[in-house]
């Protein structure tokens, strides 16, 4: 992954690497919908048996943002390439609010107490705060592999 990301995120290339981030976090997405719609039996009188919890990728999106953070790293490291405060403070960041602070907020503002997202707009807010973690760690991990 790492290698197709540095060949598309260099000056004169086609696709930078947050725009390849997004299209593949939204086809993997889009993909995974999809699985769920024609793998379940919907139920009598309905079209389809997709809920609202079936929206919620966040989870997915901040577990990539984390493992692909710490990969560019790992590389850079193998690479004896000196890793910069930002790079070091973007590893916390991801790593704090991402692991430990995101998801124990989300569970006392986006779910009820069942479990099950409150509304169609804390699913939109969840899945665009792990969205932008994927590519803000992306972003950084490309600036720390890619110089």
């Amino acid at each position: 992954m790492m290698g197709v990301l540095m060949s598309v995120s260099g000056p004169g290339d086609f696709m930078p690497a947050w725009l390849l981030t997004l299209l593949l976090a939204l086809v993997v997405s889009g993909t995974q919908t999809w699985f769920k719609l024609v793998s379940r039996e919907p139920p009598a009188g309905k079209r389809h048996a997709l809920t609202m919890d079936d929206a919620v990728f966040w989870i997915d999106w901040i577990v990539t943002a984390i493992s692909t953070f710490f990969l560019f790293m790992l590389a850079a490291a193998q690479q004896d390439r000196p890793l910069g405060t930002p790079q070091v403070f973007a590893a916390l960041v991801v790593l704090g609010l991402g692991g430990m602070f995101i998801p124990f907020g989300f569970r006392f503002l986006c779910y009820d107490g069942h479990g099950r997202m409150k509304g169609w707009l804390y699913v939109i807010a969840a899945d665009a705060v792990g969205l932008l973690i994927l590519l803000s760690s992306v972003a950084t991990g490309v600036s720390t592999y890619g110089s």
